[in-house]
């Protein structure tokens, strides 16, 4: 069975597929299986927003992995405490913390959740067009009605 059968068979559709089956990335550049080259215009819907296959980025994670390859934040951590401070020394004087997130869907919940609180209000302004995750409230705020239909 191909590529495109097995994804066909054994994953949900949640997403409209484009009729490429992508094996490797270098920078801002997409190959497929065939070698034709792609520019990454969608850096795998931010994700790979840094480029693909980036050594001085691989190097630092398989660095720390061999450290300490996850630490949860119920225990205290010198890379995510040195991370947290440089994160509020670059952002606006008035936000002192960060939230950090597994996931963009999770950013988005965080938001929503932050806004609420903060604001008392509980209305959500979203963009047209725009997708914000997969978790129920980020569905929420996703416009149009083709992903939501998918769950």
């Amino acid at each position: 069975m191909n590529v495109k059968d097995l994804e066909e068979r054994y994953e949900l559709p949640v997403y409209p597929r484009r009729d490429i089956v992508l094996v490797r990335g270098k920078a801002a550049k997409l190959y497929d299986e065939g070698g034709r080259e792609y520019i990454d215009c969608a850096s795998n819907v931010g994700v790979s927003n840094i480029g693909h296959a980036n050594e001085s980025v691989a190097k630092a994670i398989y660095e720390q992995y061999l450290t300490l390859g996850n630490c949860y934040a119920m225990f205290y951590n010198p890379v995510r405490a040195r991370l947290a401070e440089k994160l509020v020394s670059l952002a606006p004087s008035r936000l002192k913390k960060v939230f950090f997130c597994n996931s963009g869907a999770e950013a988005v919940e965080g938001a929503i959740k932050f806004a609420r609180a903060s604001t008392g209000r509980t209305g959500i302004i979203a963009a047209m067009r725009g997708f914000h995750g997969k978790t129920f409230g980020a569905l929420a705020a996703t416009w149009g009605t083709g992903v939501p239909e998918a769950f």
